[in-house]
């Protein structure tokens, strides 16, 4: 069984979704976007870069799921025993009319349907499919279901923290494997080789082991690092699924006062912003603590609404965001991503650590962005 989880995990998700159809007026939750596909499923099927073979799973309130899935994946499917029923097509083109006749025949043809169809979310199927399904289940409804989609993926269960904290040790342990290999003169595109070979022998999945961006760039070109340059890895390894995603700076050649009191600031932008992060306390508060901060010293502001970081999970960047008009508190179970920039004639000055929200306040799931690297 290809699944990252156990039956437990997946069975309490559909409770979970039951709980929130009841509150949103749902009858079933219709899913076609990858992450919320693997989140149901746990198959994580990479069919999703074909996008002419859609998967699509379909949840009734408090019954076992349906999924559509294309037939090189059916065996996997059946193998999972919190899937109730598969059914698979050949290959493309997709068969449109698997969608309204599975519908009707789970006895929904008039209920309440939530789609992916609102903030932060994405349909994994074309516009064009909703009509169709109009068309064939005109007794039926075609809902927004992002409100329980979002509440169920933000906060994370024991066994969603444990990969994270797999994704942060692979991260800072590829970090440290990459840094002795770096010199003054190396090019970007062989920093992003390096780090990325790294993350897969710390442990991460070759097929997806992660994102890297060097100094907010993904173009990983023949522009060379030289002394006194500073570098900004904002990275992160994918284990089982689940995103890390942290910052590094490192300076080639011995730094200079101007950098080591720019990365002093910026580590006491995050460990004061850490000390807000507890139950109840508004997200909302963390950048206006960061912008107070960075004002009384003398840095440019961060203009409202840019955000300062973000949840991670399945996606290195989830809801909420970390700024001034995010309306959600902290809450036990939700991982964020802080980072808070200082920015300068000279570019961004940026360190990033993956935070879990405890009953007691924020527990770091990554560490070392305090020691300022330096590389001979």
């Amino acid at each position: 069984m290809e699944a990252s989880f156990p039956h437990e995990e997946y069975r309490d998700r559909f409770e979970r979704a039951s709980s929130l159809m009841e509150r949103d007026g749902l009858d079933a939750l219709v899913v076609s976007a990858r992450d919320n596909y693997w989140y149901f499923t746990g198959l994580i099927s990479y069919q999703f870069d074909h996008l002419m073979r859609p998967q699509i799973f379909i949840l009734p309130k408090g019954k076992k799921p349906l999924v559509l899935v294309y037939g090189n994946d059916r065996t996997k499917a059946q193998a999972l025993p919190w899937i109730g029923e598969v059914r698979s097509y050949v290959d493309v083109p997709f068969p449109q009319e698997m969608i309204s006749s599975s519908i009707k025949e789970m006895g929904l043809g008039e209920a309440r349907l939530g789609f992916e169809m609102g903030d932060n979310q994405r349909l994994g199927i074309p516009v064009s499919y909703l009509s169709g399904l109009t068309e064939a289940l005109p007794k039926a409804r075609i809902l927004d279901a992002s409100a329980a989609l979002c509440e169920l993926r933000l906060i994370k269960s024991p066994l969603e923290i444990g990969a994270m904290r797999r994704a942060c040790d692979i991260s800072m342990r590829a970090y440290e494997r990459c840094l002795p290999q770096l010199h003054p003169g190396i090019t970007r595109r062989e920093v992003a080789e390096r780090l990325f070979i790294a993350m897969i022998e710390e442990g991460a999945n070759p097929r997806t082991p992660g994102f890297l961006m060097l100094n907010a760039s993904t173009l990983y070109d023949d522009r060379r690092y030289e002394k006194g340059d500073r570098m900004v890895a904002d990275f992160g390894a994918c284990a089982s699924g689940y995103f890390g995603d942290i910052t590094r700076m490192a300076i080639f050649g011995s730094p200079s006062a101007e950098q080591k009191k720019e990365h002093e600031v910026v580590c006491d932008l995050i460990k004061r912003c850490s000390e807000k992060m507890k139950p109840g306390d508004p997200i909302a508060e963390l950048p206006r603590i960061a912008n107070r901060e960075l004002g009384r010293r003398g840095y440019p502001r961060v203009e409202s609404p840019k955000r300062i970081g973000h949840g991670i999970g399945l996606a290195r960047a989830e809801p909420p965001s970390i700024n001034e008009v995010e309306k959600a508190v902290h809450r036990p179970g939700m991982i964020l991503a802080l980072e808070p920039k200082l920015r300068t004639e000279k570019g961004s000055v940026h360190l990033e650590e993956d935070i879990l929200i405890t009953e007691k306040g924020a527990e770091f799931l990554t560490s070392g962005a305090e020691t300022l690297r330096v590389i001979e």
